[in-house]
Protein backbone atom coordinates (compact mmCIF):
# COMPACT_ATOMS: atom_id res chain seq x y z
CA UNK A 1 0.00 0.00 0.00
CA UNK A 2 2.94 2.32 0.59
CA UNK A 3 4.58 1.86 -2.81
CA UNK A 4 1.94 3.79 -4.82
CA UNK A 5 2.11 6.62 -2.30
CA UNK A 6 5.91 6.65 -2.53
CA UNK A 7 5.65 6.68 -6.31
CA UNK A 8 3.33 9.65 -6.19
CA UNK A 9 5.64 11.51 -3.83
CA UNK A 10 8.59 10.83 -6.10
CA UNK A 11 6.61 11.99 -9.12
CA UNK A 12 5.66 15.17 -7.28
CA UNK A 13 9.25 15.72 -6.26
CA UNK A 14 10.44 15.62 -9.86
CA UNK A 15 7.41 17.44 -11.27
CA UNK A 16 7.73 20.42 -8.95
CA UNK A 17 10.95 21.83 -10.48
CA UNK A 18 9.45 21.33 -13.93
CA UNK A 19 6.24 23.13 -12.92
CA UNK A 20 8.27 25.92 -11.34
CA UNK A 21 10.38 26.24 -14.47
CA UNK A 22 7.38 26.70 -16.71
CA UNK A 23 5.76 29.08 -14.22
CA UNK A 24 8.85 31.30 -14.35
CA UNK A 25 8.96 31.00 -18.14
CA UNK A 26 5.31 32.03 -18.31
CA UNK A 27 6.06 35.09 -16.16
CA UNK A 28 8.91 36.06 -18.50
CA UNK A 29 6.64 35.75 -21.52
CA UNK A 30 3.77 37.66 -19.91
CA UNK A 31 5.96 40.57 -18.79
CA UNK A 32 7.66 40.73 -22.17
CA UNK A 33 4.42 40.58 -24.16
CA UNK A 34 2.70 43.13 -21.92
CA UNK A 35 5.58 45.58 -22.23
CA UNK A 36 5.86 45.11 -26.00
CA UNK A 37 2.14 45.44 -26.74
CA UNK A 38 1.68 48.42 -24.42
CA UNK A 39 4.71 50.15 -25.95
CA UNK A 40 3.65 49.58 -29.55
CA UNK A 41 0.31 51.24 -28.81
CA UNK A 42 2.21 54.48 -28.14
CA UNK A 43 4.31 54.57 -31.34
CA UNK A 44 3.48 55.80 -34.82
CA UNK A 45 4.29 53.59 -37.78
CA UNK A 46 7.94 53.08 -38.64
CA UNK A 47 9.52 53.21 -42.07
CA UNK A 48 8.86 50.00 -43.99
CA UNK A 49 6.18 48.39 -41.86
CA UNK A 50 3.48 50.45 -43.55
CA UNK A 51 4.39 48.78 -46.86
CA UNK A 52 4.30 45.30 -45.32
CA UNK A 53 0.84 45.81 -43.80
CA UNK A 54 -0.64 47.70 -46.75
CA UNK A 55 1.01 45.41 -49.32
CA UNK A 56 -0.37 42.34 -47.60
CA UNK A 57 -3.91 43.72 -47.33
CA UNK A 58 -3.71 44.75 -51.00
CA UNK A 59 -2.47 41.31 -52.01
CA UNK A 60 -5.39 39.49 -50.45
CA UNK A 61 -7.71 41.65 -52.55
CA UNK A 62 -5.76 41.68 -55.84
CA UNK A 63 -3.87 38.39 -55.65
CA UNK A 64 -0.50 40.11 -56.17
CA UNK A 65 1.94 40.67 -53.31
CA UNK A 66 4.47 42.77 -55.19
CA UNK A 67 4.12 46.15 -53.52
CA UNK A 68 7.61 45.82 -52.01
CA UNK A 69 9.16 43.59 -54.67
CA UNK A 70 12.68 43.76 -53.21
CA UNK A 71 11.44 41.98 -50.06
CA UNK A 72 10.24 38.36 -49.97
CA UNK A 73 6.45 38.29 -49.67
CA UNK A 74 5.97 36.01 -46.64
CA UNK A 75 5.76 38.80 -44.08
CA UNK A 76 3.31 40.69 -46.29
CA UNK A 77 1.07 37.62 -46.11
CA UNK A 78 1.32 37.55 -42.34
CA UNK A 79 1.21 41.26 -41.47
CA UNK A 80 -1.44 42.08 -44.04
CA UNK A 81 -3.85 39.31 -43.04
CA UNK A 82 -5.30 40.96 -39.89
CA UNK A 83 -5.94 44.19 -41.80
CA UNK A 84 -7.57 42.29 -44.65
CA UNK A 85 -9.79 40.33 -42.25
CA UNK A 86 -10.75 43.60 -40.56
CA UNK A 87 -12.10 44.88 -43.90
CA UNK A 88 -9.52 47.59 -44.53
CA UNK A 89 -10.21 49.96 -47.42
CA UNK A 90 -7.73 50.02 -50.29
CA UNK A 91 -6.54 52.95 -52.41
CA UNK A 92 -7.86 53.13 -55.97
CA UNK A 93 -5.11 52.19 -58.45
CA UNK A 94 -7.26 52.20 -61.58
CA UNK A 95 -5.60 55.33 -62.95
CA UNK A 96 -2.03 54.32 -61.98
CA UNK A 97 0.13 53.32 -64.95
CA UNK A 98 2.34 50.19 -64.84
CA UNK A 99 5.38 52.46 -65.14
CA UNK A 100 4.32 54.43 -62.07
CA UNK A 101 3.89 51.23 -60.09
CA UNK A 102 7.48 50.29 -60.89
CA UNK A 103 8.81 53.51 -59.39
CA UNK A 104 11.05 52.76 -56.36
CA UNK A 105 9.00 55.00 -54.06
CA UNK A 106 5.56 53.84 -55.17
CA UNK A 107 5.15 51.40 -52.28
CA UNK A 108 5.62 54.23 -49.77
CA UNK A 109 3.04 56.38 -51.51
CA UNK A 110 0.52 53.56 -51.76
CA UNK A 111 1.07 52.53 -48.12
CA UNK A 112 0.69 56.12 -46.92
CA UNK A 113 -2.58 56.39 -48.86
CA UNK A 114 -3.74 53.09 -47.32
CA UNK A 115 -3.09 54.31 -43.79
CA UNK A 116 -4.15 57.95 -44.05
CA UNK A 117 -6.00 58.55 -47.30
CA UNK A 118 -8.92 56.14 -47.62
CA UNK A 119 -10.59 56.23 -44.21
CA UNK A 120 -8.70 53.51 -42.37
CA UNK A 121 -7.86 54.11 -38.71
CA UNK A 122 -4.03 54.22 -38.83
CA UNK A 123 -3.54 53.27 -35.19
CA UNK A 124 -5.88 50.30 -35.50
CA UNK A 125 -4.24 49.13 -38.74
CA UNK A 126 -0.81 49.36 -37.12
CA UNK A 127 -1.97 47.50 -34.02
CA UNK A 128 -3.50 44.66 -36.03
CA UNK A 129 -0.48 44.33 -38.28
CA UNK A 130 1.95 44.32 -35.35
CA UNK A 131 0.28 41.53 -33.39
CA UNK A 132 1.98 38.75 -35.42
CA UNK A 133 5.35 40.37 -34.67
CA UNK A 134 4.64 40.03 -30.96
CA UNK A 135 3.87 36.34 -31.43
CA UNK A 136 7.15 35.81 -33.27
CA UNK A 137 9.10 37.56 -30.53
CA UNK A 138 7.49 35.20 -28.04
CA UNK A 139 8.38 32.29 -30.34
CA UNK A 140 12.01 33.42 -30.33
CA UNK A 141 12.10 33.33 -26.53
CA UNK A 142 10.52 29.87 -26.49
CA UNK A 143 12.94 28.56 -29.12
CA UNK A 144 15.88 29.84 -27.07
CA UNK A 145 14.48 28.22 -23.94
CA UNK A 146 13.88 24.80 -25.48
CA UNK A 147 17.22 24.69 -27.30
CA UNK A 148 19.11 25.56 -24.12
CA UNK A 149 17.01 23.25 -21.96
CA UNK A 150 17.67 20.29 -24.26
CA UNK A 151 21.41 20.50 -23.54
CA UNK A 152 21.98 22.33 -20.26
CA UNK A 153 18.84 22.00 -18.20
CA UNK A 154 15.95 24.25 -17.12
CA UNK A 155 17.75 26.87 -15.04
CA UNK A 156 20.28 27.70 -17.74
CA UNK A 157 17.38 27.77 -20.21
CA UNK A 158 15.45 30.24 -18.05
CA UNK A 159 18.44 32.57 -17.92
CA UNK A 160 18.93 32.39 -21.70
CA UNK A 161 15.21 32.99 -22.29
CA UNK A 162 15.14 35.97 -19.92
CA UNK A 163 18.20 37.53 -21.56
CA UNK A 164 16.58 37.22 -25.00
CA UNK A 165 13.14 38.37 -23.85
CA UNK A 166 14.46 41.60 -22.38
CA UNK A 167 16.93 42.51 -25.08
CA UNK A 168 16.01 46.10 -25.98
CA UNK A 169 15.82 45.28 -29.69
CA UNK A 170 13.52 42.32 -29.06
CA UNK A 171 11.22 44.49 -26.94
CA UNK A 172 11.35 47.19 -29.62
CA UNK A 173 11.13 45.19 -32.85
CA UNK A 174 8.71 42.70 -31.37
CA UNK A 175 6.25 45.56 -31.72
CA UNK A 176 7.11 46.46 -35.32
CA UNK A 177 5.61 44.76 -38.37
CA UNK A 178 8.93 44.15 -40.09
CA UNK A 179 11.25 41.23 -40.84
CA UNK A 180 14.01 41.53 -38.23
CA UNK A 181 12.45 39.44 -35.44
CA UNK A 182 10.90 36.85 -37.82
CA UNK A 183 14.19 36.21 -39.63
CA UNK A 184 15.95 35.91 -36.27
CA UNK A 185 13.45 33.24 -35.23
CA UNK A 186 13.77 31.41 -38.55
CA UNK A 187 17.57 31.48 -38.46
CA UNK A 188 17.66 30.26 -34.88
CA UNK A 189 15.39 27.32 -35.64
CA UNK A 190 17.18 26.49 -38.89
CA UNK A 191 20.61 26.59 -37.24
CA UNK A 192 19.42 24.35 -34.40
CA UNK A 193 17.98 21.79 -36.81
CA UNK A 194 21.06 22.08 -39.03
CA UNK A 195 23.38 21.11 -36.20
CA UNK A 196 21.19 18.13 -35.36
CA UNK A 197 21.15 17.08 -39.02
CA UNK A 198 24.93 17.27 -39.26
CA UNK A 199 25.37 15.13 -36.13
CA UNK A 200 22.81 12.50 -37.20
CA UNK A 201 22.16 13.07 -40.89
CA UNK A 202 19.03 11.67 -42.51
CA UNK A 203 16.69 12.74 -45.26
CA UNK A 204 14.01 13.53 -42.64
CA UNK A 205 16.29 15.91 -40.77
CA UNK A 206 17.37 17.36 -44.10
CA UNK A 207 13.77 18.15 -44.97
CA UNK A 208 13.27 19.90 -41.64
CA UNK A 209 16.39 22.01 -42.24
CA UNK A 210 15.18 22.86 -45.74
CA UNK A 211 11.72 23.86 -44.54
CA UNK A 212 13.13 26.20 -41.90
CA UNK A 213 15.81 27.59 -44.20
CA UNK A 214 13.21 28.16 -46.92
CA UNK A 215 11.01 30.04 -44.46
CA UNK A 216 14.03 32.12 -43.43
CA UNK A 217 14.74 33.03 -47.06
CA UNK A 218 11.05 33.79 -47.55
CA UNK A 219 11.33 36.31 -44.70
CA UNK A 220 14.63 37.98 -45.51
CA UNK A 221 17.41 37.35 -48.01
CA UNK A 222 20.05 37.54 -45.26
CA UNK A 223 19.01 34.00 -44.25
CA UNK A 224 21.46 32.91 -46.96
CA UNK A 225 24.03 33.11 -44.14
CA UNK A 226 22.91 29.56 -43.31
CA UNK A 227 25.04 28.26 -46.21
CA UNK A 228 28.45 29.10 -44.67
CA UNK A 229 27.12 28.01 -41.27
CA UNK A 230 26.26 24.59 -42.73
CA UNK A 231 29.73 24.30 -44.25
CA UNK A 232 31.39 25.17 -40.94
CA UNK A 233 29.29 22.67 -38.99
CA UNK A 234 30.13 19.91 -41.46
CA UNK A 235 33.85 20.67 -41.14
CA UNK A 236 33.64 20.64 -37.34
CA UNK A 237 31.77 17.35 -37.33
CA UNK A 238 34.19 15.77 -39.80
CA UNK A 239 37.21 16.73 -37.68
CA UNK A 240 35.48 15.56 -34.49
CA UNK A 241 34.75 12.18 -36.07
CA UNK A 242 38.33 11.90 -37.33
CA UNK A 243 39.64 12.41 -33.79
CA UNK A 244 37.20 9.98 -32.22
CA UNK A 245 38.82 7.02 -30.45
CA UNK A 246 37.74 3.45 -30.09
CA UNK A 247 36.08 3.23 -33.50
CA UNK A 248 37.69 0.34 -35.38
CA UNK A 249 35.66 1.04 -38.47
CA UNK A 250 35.79 4.80 -38.30
CA UNK A 251 36.79 5.14 -41.97
CA UNK A 252 33.68 3.23 -43.02
CA UNK A 253 31.67 5.14 -40.43
CA UNK A 254 32.86 8.48 -41.84
CA UNK A 255 32.03 7.31 -45.35
CA UNK A 256 28.50 6.37 -44.29
CA UNK A 257 28.16 9.69 -42.50
CA UNK A 258 29.34 11.52 -45.61
CA UNK A 259 26.77 9.74 -47.76
CA UNK A 260 24.03 10.52 -45.25
CA UNK A 261 25.10 14.19 -45.18
CA UNK A 262 24.88 14.34 -48.97
CA UNK A 263 21.38 12.85 -48.89
CA UNK A 264 20.32 15.26 -46.14
CA UNK A 265 21.77 18.21 -48.06
CA UNK A 266 19.88 17.23 -51.20
CA UNK A 267 16.67 16.83 -49.20
CA UNK A 268 17.26 20.23 -47.57
CA UNK A 269 17.82 21.94 -50.92
CA UNK A 270 14.68 20.43 -52.44
CA UNK A 271 12.60 21.30 -49.38
CA UNK A 272 13.88 24.90 -49.34
CA UNK A 273 13.14 25.24 -53.05
CA UNK A 274 9.63 23.85 -52.55
CA UNK A 275 8.98 26.35 -49.74
CA UNK A 276 10.13 29.26 -51.90
CA UNK A 277 8.03 28.16 -54.87
CA UNK A 278 5.04 27.90 -52.56
CA UNK A 279 5.69 31.30 -50.97
CA UNK A 280 6.17 32.88 -54.40
CA UNK A 281 2.87 31.34 -55.56
CA UNK A 282 4.15 28.82 -58.09
CA UNK A 283 7.05 30.81 -59.56
CA UNK A 284 9.26 27.81 -60.35
CA UNK A 285 11.99 30.05 -61.77
CA UNK A 286 11.92 32.21 -58.62
CA UNK A 287 12.33 35.37 -60.68
CA UNK A 288 11.09 37.72 -57.95
CA UNK A 289 13.27 35.97 -55.37
CA UNK A 290 16.35 36.29 -57.55
CA UNK A 291 15.60 39.97 -58.15
CA UNK A 292 15.28 40.59 -54.41
CA UNK A 293 18.44 38.58 -53.70
CA UNK A 294 20.49 40.63 -56.18
CA UNK A 295 19.05 43.90 -54.85
CA UNK A 296 19.74 43.04 -51.20
CA UNK A 297 23.23 41.76 -51.94
CA UNK A 298 24.15 45.07 -53.58
CA UNK A 299 22.49 46.94 -50.72
CA UNK A 300 24.44 45.03 -48.05
CA UNK A 301 27.82 44.96 -49.83
CA UNK A 302 27.97 48.51 -51.12
CA UNK A 303 25.77 50.35 -48.66
CA UNK A 304 23.83 51.56 -51.73
CA UNK A 305 24.65 55.14 -50.80
CA UNK A 306 23.01 54.87 -47.36
CA UNK A 307 24.93 56.99 -44.87
CA UNK A 308 25.56 55.73 -41.37
CA UNK A 309 25.98 57.69 -38.15
CA UNK A 310 28.10 56.78 -35.14
CA UNK A 311 29.21 58.93 -32.22
CA UNK A 312 29.02 62.24 -34.07
CA UNK A 313 30.42 61.04 -37.40
CA UNK A 314 28.61 60.36 -40.67
CA UNK A 315 29.90 58.03 -43.38
CA UNK A 316 28.51 56.54 -46.59
CA UNK A 317 31.08 53.73 -46.59
CA UNK A 318 30.51 52.84 -42.93
CA UNK A 319 32.88 51.51 -40.29
CA UNK A 320 34.02 47.92 -39.77
CA UNK A 321 33.55 48.43 -36.03
CA UNK A 322 30.02 49.86 -36.23
CA UNK A 323 28.24 46.75 -34.94
CA UNK A 324 30.67 45.98 -32.07
CA UNK A 325 30.35 49.56 -30.85
CA UNK A 326 26.60 49.53 -31.39
CA UNK A 327 26.40 46.30 -29.38
CA UNK A 328 27.82 48.13 -26.37
CA UNK A 329 25.24 50.89 -26.69
CA UNK A 330 22.20 48.82 -27.73
CA UNK A 331 22.45 46.12 -25.03
CA UNK A 332 22.60 46.56 -21.27
CA UNK A 333 25.78 46.63 -19.19
CA UNK A 334 24.24 43.80 -17.17
CA UNK A 335 24.46 41.53 -20.21
CA UNK A 336 28.04 42.63 -20.81
CA UNK A 337 29.06 41.68 -17.26
CA UNK A 338 27.39 38.29 -17.59
CA UNK A 339 29.04 37.75 -20.97
CA UNK A 340 32.47 38.58 -19.54
CA UNK A 341 32.00 36.12 -16.65
CA UNK A 342 30.74 33.53 -19.10
CA UNK A 343 33.67 33.85 -21.46
CA UNK A 344 36.16 33.48 -18.61
CA UNK A 345 34.40 30.34 -17.37
CA UNK A 346 34.19 28.89 -20.87
CA UNK A 347 37.86 29.56 -21.65
CA UNK A 348 38.90 27.79 -18.45
CA UNK A 349 36.67 24.85 -19.29
CA UNK A 350 37.84 24.65 -22.89
CA UNK A 351 41.49 24.60 -21.81
CA UNK A 352 40.73 21.59 -19.61
CA UNK A 353 38.65 19.76 -22.23
CA UNK A 354 39.96 20.88 -25.62
CA UNK A 355 38.98 17.62 -27.32
CA UNK A 356 35.29 18.26 -26.61
CA UNK A 357 35.07 21.63 -28.32
CA UNK A 358 34.39 20.38 -31.84
CA UNK A 359 31.45 18.22 -30.78
CA UNK A 360 30.04 20.47 -28.07
CA UNK A 361 26.36 21.42 -28.44
CA UNK A 362 27.55 25.01 -27.98
CA UNK A 363 29.38 24.92 -31.29
CA UNK A 364 26.33 26.05 -33.29
CA UNK A 365 26.06 29.15 -31.08
CA UNK A 366 29.75 29.97 -31.42
CA UNK A 367 29.75 29.41 -35.17
CA UNK A 368 26.51 31.38 -35.53
CA UNK A 369 28.04 34.38 -33.78
CA UNK A 370 31.28 34.03 -35.74
CA UNK A 371 29.74 33.69 -39.21
CA UNK A 372 26.83 36.12 -38.84
CA UNK A 373 29.16 38.54 -37.04
CA UNK A 374 31.74 38.35 -39.83
CA UNK A 375 29.07 39.21 -42.37
CA UNK A 376 28.09 42.24 -40.31
CA UNK A 377 31.69 43.39 -39.98
CA UNK A 378 32.15 43.21 -43.76
CA UNK A 379 28.95 45.14 -44.53
CA UNK A 380 28.96 48.83 -45.36
CA UNK A 381 25.29 49.12 -44.44
CA UNK A 382 25.44 50.72 -41.00
CA UNK A 383 21.95 52.18 -40.74
CA UNK A 384 20.70 50.17 -37.78
CA UNK A 385 21.72 47.72 -35.07
CA UNK A 386 18.60 45.69 -35.91
CA UNK A 387 20.65 43.94 -38.61
CA UNK A 388 22.61 42.28 -35.79
CA UNK A 389 19.49 40.87 -34.14
CA UNK A 390 20.06 37.28 -35.44
CA UNK A 391 23.37 37.17 -33.53
CA UNK A 392 21.93 38.18 -30.17
CA UNK A 393 20.05 34.98 -29.17
CA UNK A 394 23.23 32.96 -29.69
CA UNK A 395 25.17 35.44 -27.56
CA UNK A 396 22.53 34.99 -24.86
CA UNK A 397 22.84 31.19 -25.06
CA UNK A 398 26.64 31.37 -24.76
CA UNK A 399 26.25 33.77 -21.84
CA UNK A 400 23.79 31.53 -20.00
CA UNK A 401 25.92 28.40 -20.46
CA UNK A 402 29.09 30.14 -19.26
CA UNK A 403 27.28 31.66 -16.28
CA UNK A 404 26.07 28.16 -15.37
CA UNK A 405 29.68 26.96 -15.28
CA UNK A 406 30.80 29.99 -13.29
CA UNK A 407 27.97 29.62 -10.77
CA UNK A 408 29.02 26.06 -9.95
CA UNK A 409 32.61 26.97 -9.12
CA UNK A 410 32.48 30.65 -8.16
CA UNK A 411 32.75 32.26 -4.76
CA UNK A 412 29.74 33.93 -3.16
CA UNK A 413 30.93 37.38 -4.33
CA UNK A 414 30.93 36.28 -7.97
CA UNK A 415 27.48 34.77 -7.51
CA UNK A 416 26.25 38.06 -6.10
CA UNK A 417 27.64 39.86 -9.17
CA UNK A 418 25.83 37.36 -11.42
CA UNK A 419 22.52 37.97 -9.66
CA UNK A 420 22.95 41.76 -9.77
CA UNK A 421 24.00 41.77 -13.44
CA UNK A 422 20.97 39.61 -14.33
CA UNK A 423 18.64 42.05 -12.60
CA UNK A 424 20.24 44.96 -14.46
CA UNK A 425 20.04 43.12 -17.80
CA UNK A 426 16.28 42.79 -17.29
CA UNK A 427 15.38 45.97 -15.42
CA UNK A 428 17.37 48.61 -17.31
CA UNK A 429 15.85 47.85 -20.74
CA UNK A 430 12.38 47.79 -19.16
CA UNK A 431 13.06 51.22 -17.65
CA UNK A 432 12.93 52.61 -21.20
CA UNK A 433 9.25 51.71 -21.52
CA UNK A 434 7.57 52.66 -23.83
CA UNK A 435 10.51 53.97 -25.87
CA UNK A 436 12.39 50.73 -26.48
CA UNK A 437 13.42 51.75 -30.00
CA UNK A 438 15.39 54.65 -28.53
CA UNK A 439 17.33 52.51 -26.04
CA UNK A 440 20.95 53.40 -25.35
CA UNK A 441 22.86 51.55 -22.66
CA UNK A 442 24.27 52.78 -19.37
CA UNK A 443 27.41 53.96 -21.18
CA UNK A 444 25.46 56.58 -23.09
CA UNK A 445 24.64 60.18 -22.19
CA UNK A 446 21.41 61.39 -20.64
CA UNK A 447 18.52 59.68 -22.41
CA UNK A 448 17.38 62.79 -24.23
CA UNK A 449 20.89 63.07 -25.69
CA UNK A 450 20.98 59.53 -27.09
CA UNK A 451 20.94 60.94 -30.61
CA UNK A 452 24.59 61.92 -30.17
CA UNK A 453 25.45 58.20 -30.13
CA UNK A 454 23.23 56.57 -32.78
CA UNK A 455 20.32 57.59 -35.00
CA UNK A 456 18.32 56.08 -37.85
CA UNK A 457 16.65 52.75 -37.00
CA UNK A 458 18.91 52.33 -33.96
CA UNK A 459 17.03 55.17 -32.30
CA UNK A 460 14.75 57.21 -34.57
CA UNK A 461 12.65 55.23 -37.05
CA UNK A 462 9.69 57.57 -37.38
CA UNK A 463 7.99 56.26 -34.23
CA UNK A 464 7.52 59.56 -32.35
CA UNK A 465 4.51 61.18 -34.06
CA UNK A 466 1.97 60.01 -31.46
CA UNK A 467 4.10 61.48 -28.70
CA UNK A 468 4.33 64.75 -30.66
CA UNK A 469 0.58 64.85 -31.26
CA UNK A 470 -0.20 64.23 -27.60
CA UNK A 471 2.29 66.86 -26.46
CA UNK A 472 0.79 69.44 -28.79
CA UNK A 473 -2.71 68.66 -27.53
CA UNK A 474 -1.72 68.72 -23.87
CA UNK A 475 0.12 72.03 -24.22
CA UNK A 476 -2.28 73.83 -26.54
CA UNK A 477 0.16 74.04 -29.47
CA UNK A 478 -1.91 74.47 -32.66
CA UNK A 479 0.91 74.04 -35.20
CA UNK A 480 4.66 73.59 -35.50
CA UNK A 481 7.52 73.77 -37.93
CA UNK A 482 8.37 70.12 -38.61
CA UNK A 483 11.32 68.17 -39.96
CA UNK A 484 10.36 64.49 -39.83
CA UNK A 485 12.34 61.31 -40.44
CA UNK A 486 9.84 58.64 -41.40
CA UNK A 487 7.27 57.45 -43.92
CA UNK A 488 4.12 58.32 -41.95
CA UNK A 489 1.96 61.37 -42.67
CA UNK A 490 2.05 63.73 -39.69
CA UNK A 491 -1.30 65.27 -40.65
CA UNK A 492 -2.76 61.75 -40.59
CA UNK A 493 -2.21 61.81 -36.85
CA UNK A 494 -3.76 65.26 -36.52
CA UNK A 495 -0.52 67.25 -36.48
CA UNK A 496 -0.68 70.66 -38.10
CA UNK A 497 2.70 71.75 -39.40
CA UNK A 498 4.73 74.00 -41.65
CA UNK A 499 7.16 71.71 -43.53
CA UNK A 500 10.91 71.90 -43.08
CA UNK A 501 13.46 69.74 -44.97
CA UNK A 502 12.69 66.09 -44.24
CA UNK A 503 13.71 62.62 -45.45
CA UNK A 504 10.52 62.41 -47.52
CA UNK A 505 9.33 65.91 -48.48
CA UNK A 506 6.32 66.73 -46.33
CA UNK A 507 3.16 67.69 -48.16
CA UNK A 508 2.49 71.45 -48.15
CA UNK A 509 -0.19 72.58 -45.75
CA UNK A 510 -2.39 75.63 -45.66
CA UNK A 511 -0.75 78.51 -43.83
CA UNK A 512 -1.68 78.30 -40.13
CA UNK A 513 -3.78 81.12 -38.67
CA UNK A 514 -1.15 81.59 -35.97
CA UNK A 515 2.57 81.58 -36.76
CA UNK A 516 4.15 78.50 -35.10
CA UNK A 517 6.39 79.13 -32.11
CA UNK A 518 7.83 75.64 -31.99
CA UNK A 519 10.19 73.62 -34.20
CA UNK A 520 10.07 69.80 -34.03
CA UNK A 521 13.03 67.93 -35.54
CA UNK A 522 13.58 64.19 -35.77
CA UNK A 523 16.94 63.20 -34.31
CA UNK A 524 18.23 61.72 -37.59
CA UNK A 525 17.47 64.94 -39.45
CA UNK A 526 19.06 67.02 -36.70
CA UNK A 527 22.33 65.17 -37.31
CA UNK A 528 22.03 65.92 -41.03
CA UNK A 529 22.48 62.28 -42.02
CA UNK A 530 20.26 62.30 -45.13
CA UNK A 531 19.62 66.00 -45.76
CA UNK A 532 21.60 67.78 -48.45
CA UNK A 533 23.52 70.74 -47.13
CA UNK A 534 22.83 69.91 -43.47
CA UNK A 535 20.12 72.61 -43.28
CA UNK A 536 19.30 72.11 -39.58
CA UNK A 537 22.83 72.28 -38.21
CA UNK A 538 22.02 75.57 -36.43
CA UNK A 539 19.90 73.62 -33.93
CA UNK A 540 22.58 71.09 -32.97
CA UNK A 541 24.27 73.47 -30.55
CA UNK A 542 20.94 74.62 -29.10
CA UNK A 543 19.48 72.91 -26.07
CA UNK A 544 15.95 71.66 -26.90
CA UNK A 545 13.09 72.69 -24.68
CA UNK A 546 11.91 69.08 -24.57
CA UNK A 547 12.58 65.74 -26.27
CA UNK A 548 9.71 63.38 -27.10
CA UNK A 549 10.22 59.60 -27.15
CA UNK A 550 13.97 60.35 -27.02
CA UNK A 551 13.73 60.86 -30.79
CA UNK A 552 11.95 64.15 -31.62
CA UNK A 553 13.47 67.36 -30.32
CA UNK A 554 11.34 70.46 -29.74
CA UNK A 555 12.72 73.99 -29.78
CA UNK A 556 10.77 77.11 -28.88
CA UNK A 557 11.64 79.97 -31.24
CA UNK A 558 11.31 83.75 -31.07
CA UNK A 559 10.60 84.34 -34.76
CA UNK A 560 9.81 82.34 -37.92
CA UNK A 561 13.22 83.21 -39.37
CA UNK A 562 14.84 81.06 -36.68
CA UNK A 563 13.28 77.96 -38.26
CA UNK A 564 14.60 78.66 -41.76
Amino acid sequence: MQRPMLSRLRATRFATPNALTFAVLACILVVMATATVAAMRTTSTTFDEIAFIAGGARGYETGTFDLAADHPPLMQYIYGLPAALAGASLPDESSVTPEARQHPGYHYGYAAEFFWGVGNDPERMAFLGRLPAVMMALGLVLATFFFTRSHWGPYTALLAAALVAFLPDVLAHGGVAYSDVPVTLALFGAAWSLDEAVRKPSWRRGILVGLLAGLGLAVKISAAALVPLAAALIVFELIARSRARGDDGRADSRARWGRDVAVAALAAALAAYAVLVLVYRGDVLLEQFRYGFAFRFRHMSTGHGAPGYLLGETSVTGWWYFFPVAFLFKTSAGLHVLLAISLIALVVTVRAHTHRVLSSPLRVAVLGVTIFGSILLSSNLNIGFRYALPVLPWICVITAVGVRLAWRTAMSMVRAVIVLATVVAVAFPLSYFPNFLSFISEYGPARDENHTVLVDSSLDWGQGLLALRDYMRDNGIPSIYLSYFGSARPDGYGIEYVPLPSFFPLAPRAAPSVTPQWVAISATNLQGVYLDGDPLSMFRDTRPDTVLAHSILLFRIESPEAAR
